[in-house]
Protein backbone atom coordinates (compact mmCIF):
# COMPACT_ATOMS: atom_id res chain seq x y z
CA UNK A 1 0.00 0.00 0.00
CA UNK A 2 1.10 3.02 -1.15
CA UNK A 3 1.43 5.93 1.42
CA UNK A 4 0.16 9.24 0.71
CA UNK A 5 2.70 12.37 1.09
CA UNK A 6 2.19 15.00 3.79
CA UNK A 7 3.40 18.25 4.54
CA UNK A 8 3.89 20.28 7.78
CA UNK A 9 4.59 23.45 5.67
CA UNK A 10 2.60 26.44 6.12
CA UNK A 11 0.06 28.27 4.06
CA UNK A 12 -0.59 32.17 4.61
CA UNK A 13 -4.32 32.69 3.25
CA UNK A 14 -6.52 35.23 2.44
CA UNK A 15 -9.71 35.64 1.14
CA UNK A 16 -13.33 36.30 1.76
CA UNK A 17 -16.54 33.58 2.30
CA UNK A 18 -14.94 31.24 0.33
CA UNK A 19 -11.89 30.95 2.51
CA UNK A 20 -13.29 32.59 5.70
CA UNK A 21 -13.61 30.04 8.74
CA UNK A 22 -16.53 31.15 9.90
CA UNK A 23 -18.37 29.94 7.00
CA UNK A 24 -19.27 27.06 7.68
CA UNK A 25 -22.66 25.28 8.34
CA UNK A 26 -22.53 22.10 9.06
CA UNK A 27 -20.04 19.08 10.48
CA UNK A 28 -18.86 18.28 6.82
CA UNK A 29 -14.78 19.06 6.47
CA UNK A 30 -14.02 22.36 4.13
CA UNK A 31 -11.19 22.36 2.05
CA UNK A 32 -9.70 24.44 5.11
CA UNK A 33 -10.17 21.34 7.36
CA UNK A 34 -9.32 18.62 5.12
CA UNK A 35 -5.54 20.65 4.03
CA UNK A 36 -5.01 20.58 8.05
CA UNK A 37 -6.22 16.93 8.65
CA UNK A 38 -5.14 15.27 5.75
CA UNK A 39 -2.36 17.15 4.34
CA UNK A 40 -1.21 18.79 7.63
CA UNK A 41 -0.88 22.25 6.41
CA UNK A 42 -0.50 25.03 9.13
CA UNK A 43 -3.28 26.80 7.74
CA UNK A 44 -2.54 30.99 8.60
CA UNK A 45 -5.96 32.39 7.43
CA UNK A 46 -6.53 35.56 7.31
CA UNK A 47 -9.85 35.39 5.35
CA UNK A 48 -12.96 37.68 6.15
CA UNK A 49 -16.55 37.03 5.11
CA UNK A 50 -18.17 39.30 2.75
CA UNK A 51 -15.10 41.86 2.18
CA UNK A 52 -13.47 42.65 -0.91
CA UNK A 53 -9.89 42.73 -2.55
CA UNK A 54 -8.95 46.03 -1.06
CA UNK A 55 -9.05 44.82 2.52
CA UNK A 56 -7.24 41.98 2.22
CA UNK A 57 -4.26 43.50 0.02
CA UNK A 58 -4.39 46.05 3.22
CA UNK A 59 -3.67 43.04 5.28
CA UNK A 60 -1.26 41.74 3.10
CA UNK A 61 1.06 43.94 2.86
CA UNK A 62 1.14 44.57 6.57
CA UNK A 63 2.60 40.90 6.99
CA UNK A 64 5.90 41.26 8.84
CA UNK A 65 6.33 37.15 8.83
CA UNK A 66 5.68 34.76 5.91
CA UNK A 67 4.35 30.86 5.97
CA UNK A 68 6.22 28.40 3.12
CA UNK A 69 3.12 29.46 0.82
CA UNK A 70 0.51 32.09 -0.43
CA UNK A 71 -2.91 31.33 -1.27
CA UNK A 72 -4.68 34.42 -2.32
CA UNK A 73 -8.52 33.44 -3.07
CA UNK A 74 -8.78 37.37 -4.70
CA UNK A 75 -12.68 38.54 -3.90
CA UNK A 76 -14.67 40.61 -5.94
CA UNK A 77 -12.95 43.95 -6.97
CA UNK A 78 -16.28 45.88 -7.00
CA UNK A 79 -17.16 45.50 -3.58
CA UNK A 80 -14.85 49.02 -2.11
CA UNK A 81 -13.65 49.70 1.29
CA UNK A 82 -15.63 52.84 2.45
CA UNK A 83 -15.02 54.25 5.69
CA UNK A 84 -18.03 53.98 6.67
CA UNK A 85 -19.45 50.35 6.04
CA UNK A 86 -18.16 47.46 8.49
CA UNK A 87 -15.37 45.38 6.52
CA UNK A 88 -17.63 42.43 6.64
CA UNK A 89 -20.88 44.15 4.85
CA UNK A 90 -18.60 45.33 1.87
CA UNK A 91 -20.49 42.63 -0.37
CA UNK A 92 -23.90 44.40 0.91
CA UNK A 93 -22.97 47.70 -0.67
CA UNK A 94 -21.54 46.39 -3.72
CA UNK A 95 -24.89 44.45 -3.89
CA UNK A 96 -27.14 47.48 -3.11
CA UNK A 97 -24.81 49.55 -5.50
CA UNK A 98 -26.08 46.57 -8.18
CA UNK A 99 -29.64 46.35 -7.49
CA UNK A 100 -30.05 49.87 -7.82
CA UNK A 101 -27.78 50.59 -10.85
CA UNK A 102 -28.16 47.39 -12.78
CA UNK A 103 -32.33 46.62 -11.82
CA UNK A 104 -33.74 50.17 -11.04
CA UNK A 105 -34.88 49.14 -7.95
CA UNK A 106 -35.17 49.77 -3.92
CA UNK A 107 -36.04 46.40 -3.46
CA UNK A 108 -33.21 44.67 -1.35
CA UNK A 109 -33.52 41.32 -0.35
CA UNK A 110 -33.58 40.30 4.04
CA UNK A 111 -30.03 39.35 3.71
CA UNK A 112 -28.98 42.89 3.50
CA UNK A 113 -28.74 44.25 6.60
CA UNK A 114 -30.83 47.07 7.85
CA UNK A 115 -28.22 49.38 8.39
CA UNK A 116 -26.65 49.20 5.56
CA UNK A 117 -30.27 49.70 3.35
CA UNK A 118 -30.79 52.68 5.47
CA UNK A 119 -27.90 54.23 3.86
CA UNK A 120 -28.45 53.12 0.48
CA UNK A 121 -28.22 56.46 -1.11
CA UNK A 122 -24.75 57.46 -0.12
CA UNK A 123 -23.41 54.15 -1.12
CA UNK A 124 -24.99 54.50 -4.54
CA UNK A 125 -23.31 57.71 -4.76
CA UNK A 126 -20.10 56.93 -3.76
CA UNK A 127 -19.75 53.91 -6.08
CA UNK A 128 -20.81 56.01 -9.33
CA UNK A 129 -18.28 58.19 -8.58
CA UNK A 130 -15.77 55.54 -8.39
CA UNK A 131 -16.94 53.75 -11.92
CA UNK A 132 -17.21 57.55 -13.15
CA UNK A 133 -13.21 57.11 -12.61
CA UNK A 134 -12.85 53.96 -14.66
CA UNK A 135 -10.24 52.97 -11.97
CA UNK A 136 -12.18 49.44 -11.34
CA UNK A 137 -10.11 48.99 -14.91
CA UNK A 138 -6.89 48.31 -13.43
CA UNK A 139 -7.90 47.12 -9.45
CA UNK A 140 -7.28 43.60 -10.82
CA UNK A 141 -3.57 44.26 -12.18
CA UNK A 142 -2.72 46.69 -9.31
CA UNK A 143 -3.98 44.05 -6.84
CA UNK A 144 -2.34 41.29 -8.13
CA UNK A 145 0.86 43.20 -8.84
CA UNK A 146 0.77 44.20 -5.01
CA UNK A 147 1.12 39.85 -4.07
CA UNK A 148 4.13 39.96 -6.87
CA UNK A 149 5.99 41.92 -4.97
CA UNK A 150 6.27 39.37 -2.07
CA UNK A 151 6.73 36.01 -4.69
CA UNK A 152 10.42 35.96 -2.93
CA UNK A 153 8.97 35.50 0.75
CA UNK A 154 7.27 32.46 -0.52
CA UNK A 155 8.42 28.82 -2.13
CA UNK A 156 5.07 29.03 -4.29
CA UNK A 157 1.85 31.16 -4.64
CA UNK A 158 -0.99 30.36 -5.64
CA UNK A 159 -4.08 33.09 -6.71
CA UNK A 160 -7.24 31.47 -7.03
CA UNK A 161 -9.65 34.80 -7.96
CA UNK A 162 -13.37 33.88 -5.27
CA UNK A 163 -15.37 35.65 -8.45
CA UNK A 164 -14.82 37.68 -11.94
CA UNK A 165 -13.36 35.93 -15.03
CA UNK A 166 -10.37 34.68 -13.55
CA UNK A 167 -7.24 34.86 -15.47
CA UNK A 168 -6.94 36.56 -17.96
CA UNK A 169 -8.45 39.35 -16.27
CA UNK A 170 -11.54 41.08 -18.00
CA UNK A 171 -9.49 44.45 -18.07
CA UNK A 172 -6.51 43.79 -19.33
CA UNK A 173 -5.10 42.35 -22.90
CA UNK A 174 -1.99 42.15 -22.57
CA UNK A 175 0.62 39.71 -21.63
CA UNK A 176 0.70 39.73 -17.88
CA UNK A 177 4.59 39.01 -16.15
CA UNK A 178 3.55 36.58 -13.54
CA UNK A 179 6.80 35.34 -11.22
CA UNK A 180 7.84 31.53 -11.55
CA UNK A 181 6.94 30.44 -8.70
CA UNK A 182 3.25 32.17 -9.51
CA UNK A 183 0.03 31.00 -10.48
CA UNK A 184 -3.40 32.69 -11.33
CA UNK A 185 -6.36 29.89 -11.69
CA UNK A 186 -8.15 30.65 -14.91
CA UNK A 187 -11.70 30.43 -13.40
CA UNK A 188 -12.99 31.71 -10.24
CA UNK A 189 -14.36 29.77 -7.30
CA UNK A 190 -17.54 31.33 -7.80
CA UNK A 191 -17.92 30.06 -11.33
CA UNK A 192 -17.51 26.39 -9.54
CA UNK A 193 -20.22 27.68 -6.89
CA UNK A 194 -22.56 28.45 -9.22
CA UNK A 195 -23.11 25.77 -11.36
CA UNK A 196 -23.18 23.53 -8.51
CA UNK A 197 -26.62 24.91 -8.41
CA UNK A 198 -27.39 25.06 -12.19
CA UNK A 199 -29.07 21.76 -14.26
CA UNK A 200 -26.92 22.24 -17.38
CA UNK A 201 -24.75 19.68 -19.51
CA UNK A 202 -20.93 19.58 -17.33
CA UNK A 203 -19.29 19.80 -20.56
CA UNK A 204 -20.59 23.16 -21.23
CA UNK A 205 -20.29 24.21 -17.66
CA UNK A 206 -16.66 24.13 -18.24
CA UNK A 207 -16.60 25.42 -21.98
CA UNK A 208 -13.86 28.08 -22.01
CA UNK A 209 -15.61 30.26 -24.83
CA UNK A 210 -18.57 30.16 -22.32
CA UNK A 211 -19.33 33.58 -20.53
CA UNK A 212 -19.18 34.14 -17.25
CA UNK A 213 -19.65 37.93 -15.40
CA UNK A 214 -18.62 37.04 -12.09
CA UNK A 215 -21.88 38.42 -11.00
CA UNK A 216 -23.47 35.61 -10.10
CA UNK A 217 -25.79 37.22 -6.85
CA UNK A 218 -27.76 34.46 -4.76
CA UNK A 219 -30.81 36.20 -2.76
CA UNK A 220 -31.71 33.04 -0.65
CA UNK A 221 -29.44 31.50 2.03
CA UNK A 222 -26.85 29.57 1.08
CA UNK A 223 -25.91 26.68 3.77
CA UNK A 224 -23.33 25.53 2.12
CA UNK A 225 -19.91 25.39 3.50
CA UNK A 226 -18.07 28.03 2.26
CA UNK A 227 -20.38 27.82 -0.71
CA UNK A 228 -18.86 24.63 -2.13
CA UNK A 229 -20.96 20.86 -1.81
CA UNK A 230 -18.65 18.73 0.20
CA UNK A 231 -17.00 16.63 -2.80
CA UNK A 232 -15.95 19.81 -4.60
CA UNK A 233 -14.16 20.46 -1.35
CA UNK A 234 -12.43 17.62 -0.73
CA UNK A 235 -11.13 18.21 -4.50
CA UNK A 236 -10.37 21.57 -4.08
CA UNK A 237 -7.87 20.54 -1.36
CA UNK A 238 -6.79 18.06 -2.96
CA UNK A 239 -5.66 20.84 -5.77
CA UNK A 240 -4.19 22.95 -3.67
CA UNK A 241 -1.85 20.28 -2.52
CA UNK A 242 -0.75 19.03 -5.40
CA UNK A 243 0.10 23.11 -6.54
CA UNK A 244 2.65 23.24 -3.48
CA UNK A 245 3.70 19.97 -3.60
CA UNK A 246 3.92 18.75 -7.45
CA UNK A 247 3.52 20.97 -9.27
CA UNK A 248 0.67 20.77 -11.15
CA UNK A 249 -1.64 23.47 -11.97
CA UNK A 250 -5.39 23.39 -10.51
CA UNK A 251 -7.77 22.04 -13.24
CA UNK A 252 -11.33 23.55 -12.97
CA UNK A 253 -13.01 20.95 -15.27
CA UNK A 254 -12.39 17.96 -12.34
CA UNK A 255 -14.96 19.67 -10.50
CA UNK A 256 -17.88 18.21 -9.93
CA UNK A 257 -21.45 19.34 -10.68
CA UNK A 258 -24.05 18.91 -7.88
CA UNK A 259 -27.45 20.00 -7.81
CA UNK A 260 -28.25 22.12 -4.50
CA UNK A 261 -30.88 23.93 -4.40
CA UNK A 262 -31.45 27.23 -2.31
CA UNK A 263 -33.44 27.85 0.78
Amino acid sequence: MKLMKTTTESIDIFGDSFSCSCCKFNNDDTWLDILEKKYKFNLNNTSLHGTGAQWCIEKFMGLTEYSDYLLFCLPDMNRLSLDYIKSHQTSEASLIYSIMEDLKSFDFPDTISSDVKNISDRVYRDYSSFYTTGLNKILEILFVSFIFTKHVKYKKILIWPSSGLGYPFRNYNFTLEIPENVHIVSRCINFISYFETKNTDVNKIFDENEKDDGKKVFFGKDRRNNHLSYENHKIMSKQIYNYFTKNKNPEISEFKREIYEMQ
